[in-house]
């Protein structure tokens, strides 16, 4: 083990250094513990919660010795000595499990609103001579008041995410049980889960044992892929075969050589014009008729003149577009803005994921109008989505309003039908379907 090396006295030059570091900062470096365990929750303290079985039994309990001294009934005094006995037992024994208890969060993946997902928790407990029943975990949706100097960031899960609990029935000495807590997205954004909540009611259920454990995640929710309108889904399939009036003056239908263009990421190696490129001193690509017709780029207009609903509309319009243009193996890129980069039609399901991911984190409010594509407007589709179905730039884009696009119906109203509907009758459903927890065989009274 290396020795420190002792602290040197050194003199001011009277030149004002860095700023002190915060407290807060201090405090926010992880420990040894926490690097090593990245996805484990952190142990805040327990929280008092009160139990309405416990309160009841507790009065009843008080009640017992005034009846047992006025009527001088032994029988009474039993009951009276019995019921502290398990009050205390509930009391201990519960306190006890949770205190051996170590709960892990796995990475969430991405959802799209109205999707249904899972939190998966890892459960083990550390006791070796008493095992753990009935825990329930479930995430806050606020943060609980505690010192300043351990304050957690506030959540931003709740009307982006529906309330899951998760149950673990049994979980065996030195093993560790894997649970899940379905949840469903209900709104579009990034969610920030934080601190969750477990707790017990075991022994006897007369009072609830609770713990805060905290761990800041990221949830990114998607938006809804919106069904297309026929006529929008006619629209796509024509300038797939290249029967648009627009896409057809440009370029032909098969696989003859069209122009030449700048290179754009996701180009394969084999398209670059290599005695142009040469010549020219830029990266240049052969680009196909056929393949012409096969790059789409969608943007969004200017939202910040609109309402949030109207704006959230159009950005499910979007997706919409997205979803039904890769559905028909068209490339699908999107516009950038002059705050975010544009995404350029690729191959592969990760470069639609990017699409997804980014009409996601989307800010109506900020974004701007969109740009024009590196390789121009004409090398191809351009779709832009505008409430108000304004001009953009040489008018070559097709500019559509989301009633162009959606089918009659969804909007507002289909959004609540989501939320209400499907973050209720169908979370009921898949949890009688799905187990809900599942023992770590291989982890079973062997620690970690």
């Amino acid at each position: 083990m290396a020795t420190p090396l002792p602290l040197r006295q050194v003199r001011s030059s009277g030149k004002p250094g860095p700023p002190p570091m915060p407290p807060a900062a201090v405090l926010a470096v992880p420990t040894n513990d926490q690097a090593d365990h990245p996805r484990r929750l952190m142990r805040l303290r327990p929280m008092p919660v009160m139990h309405v079985p416990a309160a009841v039994f507790i009065l009843t309990t008080l009640l017992l010795p005034v009846g047992a001294i006025n009527g001088q009934n032994n029988l009474l005094f039993w009951i009276f000595g019995l019921a502290i006995a398990t009050l205390v037992a509930s009391g201990t024994i519960g306190a006890w499990t949770m205190a051996s208890l170590v709960v892990e969060r796995d990475p969430v993946s991405p959802v799209h609103v109205g999707e249904v997902t899972r939190i998966t928790y890892r459960i083990t407990n550390r006791s070796r001579v008493l095992p753990a029943f009935a825990v329930s975990i479930s995430e806050l949706s606020r943060r609980p008041w505690m010192p300043r100097s351990s304050r957690r960031p506030d959540p931003t899960w709740d009307g982006k995410l529906s309330r899951g609990v998760a149950f673990a029935e049994f979980i065996p000495c030195r093993g560790t049980v894997v649970v899940h807590a379905l949840v469903a997205g209900i709104g579009r954004g990034m969610a920030r889960l934080d601190t969750a909540e477990v707790w017990t009611t075991f022994p006897f259920g007369l009072s609830r044992k609770t713990i805060l454990m905290a761990r800041e995640q990221a949830v990114l929710v998607r938006p809804r892929a919106a069904r297309l309108s026929p006529s929008a889904a006619s629209m796509l399939s024509a300038l797939l075969r290249g029967e648009n009036q627009g896409a057809s003056t440009h370029s032909g239908t098969g696989d003859e050589f069209h122009s030449l263009r700048d290179h754009s990421d996701g180009d394969p190696p084999g398209a670059i014009a290599w005695k142009r490129t040469a010549t020219t001193g830029r990266l240049l690509v052969r680009q196909n008729a056929r393949m012409l017709n096969r790059r789409v780029m969608i943007g969004i207009a200017d939202l910040s003149r609109v309402t949030p609903a109207e704006a959230e509309r159009t950005i499910a319009a979007a997706a919409g577009l997205v979803a039904a243009a890769a559905g028909l193996g068209l490339l699908v890129g999107l516009l950038g803005t002059a705050t975010r980069d544009p995404l350029p039609p690729r191959l592969g399901s990760r470069p639609l994921e990017e699409v997804f991911d980014a009409l996601a984190r989307l800010d109506p409010s900020s974004e701007g109008p969109p740009l024009p594509p590196p390789g121009g407007v004409r090398s191809h589709l351009t779709l832009i989505l505008d409430p108000a179905r304004g001009p953009w730039g040489d008018g070559s884009a097709r500019v559509l309003a989301p009633g162009d696009v959606l089918t009659p119906g969804t909007g507002e109203s289909g959004m609540r039908a989501v939320r209400r509907g499907l973050a209720g009758r169908v979370l009921d459903t898949l949890a009688s379907l799905l187990p809900v927890s599942e023992p770590d065989g291989a982890l079973k009274g062997g620690g970690r």
